[in-house]
């Protein structure tokens, strides 16, 4: 009689079992090694901006108490962190802050924070993403109308506190009916700003049915504006975004953010919350009192940056 020997193996199911095993290991392993790098870049990046600050402070002890206008006056050198700082040394007391990012982690210290703080300086970008900037240096009016001005026969402007979008004032606009087509022009650019893509909106809050246009206007740019279809109030504060305008060449631009009446119309509306930014997506309004963002000058009369809200 002759005997078969039959030959052992491993079944489908017991291999599919050990293919699954070891997966679940390797998950775990790289899981825990993904969270041994993330604790050393945030010990690496919280270490940097803690030694960048030693030296701010130290360059002050033998510079008169002045900060160093920029990083380079002490050395700071790490191919893996990249830095921002900013410094005021004609208020009392002097101020600094500088912030550290290593990938999406952001670490700041300032003159007056002891130790690092995860985040980033007001109006210093965090975790690798880009900051943007207002370019409406008058864009809630919460203290002058300052760079706002009216077009237009029977038009009268002024900054009223009886109503507003964003702080404690805003643009009060009104028209006694003699105009039209042209309408109402407001917060107009005093500034200048290269070639680019820039795009614009604003709060308005008018007497509902009263039909207006939000219009972008180069004044030096050489293209023609862009404007809304025409936009209906509502009684309440709507926002009005204006399409994208593209200045090309090398010359510097002028801009006019306008909100300016579909026809002429006896009427009074409101204006509030101002934004111009380079590009062509439009994010939520902010300026230098916004948390996380600063002006670059004067309070409330200057263009502000920080995080896209």
């Amino acid at each position: 009689m002759t005997f078969i020997k039959r030959q052992s193996g491993f079944t489908i199911v017991e291999l599919l079992i050990v293919v699954v095993v070891i997966a679940i290991l390797a998950a775990i392993t790289i899981v825990a090694y993904n969270g041994i790098q993330n604790r050393a870049k945030h010990s690496a990046t919280q270490s940097a901006v803690s030694q960048a600050s030693k030296k701010i402070m130290t360059y002050a002890v033998t510079n008169a108490e002045q900060y160093p206008v920029n990083l380079a006056a002490v050395e700071m050198a790490d191919s893996t962190v990249t830095y921002q700082y900013k410094v005021d040394n004609s208020v009392s007391p002097r101020t600094f802050c500088v912030t550290a990012t290593n990938g999406t982690i952001s670490y700041f210290q300032a003159h007056n924070v002891s130790s690092p703080k995860v985040g980033a300086c007001d109006g210093h970008s965090s975790g690798g993403v880009a900051t943007i900037t207002n370019l409406i240096q008058n864009p809630s009016a919460e203290t002058n109308t300052v760079s706002v001005s009216a077009a237009g026969g029977g038009v009268a402007l002024s900054r009223d506190v009886s109503q507003a979008f964003s702080g404690l004032a805003s643009i009060k606009v009104v028209s006694d009916g003699t105009v039209s087509g042209s309408g109402t022009q407001h917060l107009t650019m005093s500034s200048s700003y290269p070639a680019g893509v820039y795009r614009g909106a604003y709060y308005i809050k008018g007497t509902a049915g009263v039909s207006v246009y939000g219009v972008l206007r180069a004044v030096n740019g050489g293209v023609a504006d862009t404007q809304t279809s025409p936009v209906i109030l509502t009684g309440a504060w709507q926002r009005v975004e204006v399409p994208s305008m593209t200045i090309t060449g090398s010359a510097t631009t002028q801009f006019s953010l306008m909100a300016r009446l579909n026809a002429a119309v006896a009427t009074t509306f409101w204006v509030d919350g101002a934004i111009l930014i380079e590009g062509s997506t439009m994010p939520a309004y902010a300026d230098g009192n916004t948390a996380g963002w600063a002006w670059s000058g004067t309070t409330n009369n200057s263009t502000s940056t920080g995080m896209p809200q």
